[in-house]
């Protein structure tokens, strides 16, 4: 039968090694839990719901477009960028021949983005944001805009019939000179909407005429 070292007699640098040796999984599983409760705590304490939830398909920047452009909004309408931060999804979707197998994963997730319901605005180019356009995901904006905004675009507004189901109404605006997409280095021309089951209609509301009436 082995003999079990004396550990009061053990140097320091071997008493840490016997420890290390026979428990180290238990010290391993340890640290691990604990570090995932810190990482959970701190999620919590630190997590702000987004003032605005933002979709961008095919931006200039492809992938990696940021929430930086949005400061300038939240400025202007009074709110504290750290307590009601923006969250923007990037997507890009190559156009006819020159279109990614790897865009079918993109566009799974796009849609499982958009059907949870808690997107607020929504711009991008190409068939796929006109195909949301088509099915109905965008509001109405003539029950978000003033009248005399609605006029001013009155030759770059989409229409949409939800697939046949409404009368056409405008859901969309093609946006082909605006200061603030170029700006920011999102767009040079894209269209712009508001998500139907938008889960801030003031701020919506607000952003569209931050960006419709921007100089």
């Amino acid at each position: 039968m082995e003999k079990k070292p004396d550990f009061k007699t053990m140097s320091t640098k071997a008493k840490i090694g016997y420890v290390w040796d026979y428990y180290k999984w238990h010290i391993i599983g340890t640290i691990a839990a604990a570090s995932f409760v810190i990482s959970m705590i701190h999620h919590y304490v630190t997590y702000r719901d987004p003032l605005l939830n933002v979709i961008m398909i095919n931006c200039n920047d492809s992938y990696h477009a940021d929430n930086s452009g949005f400061d300038e909004f939240q400025e202007v309408y009074g709110y504290d960028a750290e307590e009601y931060p923006v969250s923007i999804a990037s997507f890009f979707f190559a156009e006819g021949d020159n279109a990614a197998a790897s865009s079918y994963t993109d566009y799974q997730a796009l849609t499982t983005l958009i059907a949870a319901g808690d997107e607020d605005l929504f711009f991008g180019t190409g068939d796929i944001y006109l195909t949301y356009c088509e099915q109905g995901a965008l509001l109405d904006l003539s029950t978000v805009l003033s009248p005399e905004l609605l006029e001013e675009y009155e030759d770059f507004l989409i229409y949409s019939t939800a697939d046949g189901e409404v009368d056409p109404y405008p859901c969309a605006i093609e946006l082909t000179d605006n200061e603030w997409l170029r700006k920011n280095n999102y767009y040079d021309t894209c269209c712009f909407g508001i998500f139907y089951r938008n889960q801030n209609v003031d701020a919506c509301r607000e952003f569209a005429e931050f960006l419709l009436t921007y100089e």
